[in-house]
């Protein structure tokens, strides 16, 4: 399968308010995170790289030691170990991350 249906991705829930839809291959794999105004990801970390874009919205992100809201267009990388979260959900807002490997609690 080289082209993915939205009806086909596999979604879930991963906080309160958040909801992934996620298509993986062997070696990389794609989640659109949706974030509802009022819900946070709280801090965590796993091996996993990371890498993510804002696609619509805005939130507060928290990665290490550093805090920053982002906006439509700002990226983020977040290697494996790190921790990181969402603290603030200011208006409905999609990420794109990708993480290398694949997670496998997301698949």
């Amino acid at each position: 399968m080289y082209f993915v249906e939205e009806e086909n991705l596999s979604t879930k829930s991963i906080a309160p308010g958040v909801s992934i839809a996620v298509a993986g291959g062997d070696k990389a794999q794609m989640s659109f995170v949706t974030l509802s105004p009022g819900s946070q990801v709280p801090l965590h970390d796993h091996p996993h790289e990371q890498l993510g874009v804002v696609l619509e919205g805005e939130f507060v992100m928290v990665i290490g030691e550093e805090s920053r809201t982002i906006r439509p267009g700002d990226k983020y990388v977040i290697p494996g170990g790190v921790r990181h979260g969402v603290t603030e959900v200011m208006v409905k807002s999609v990420a794109l991350d990708i993480f290398s490997p694949p997670r496998e609690d997301y698949a």
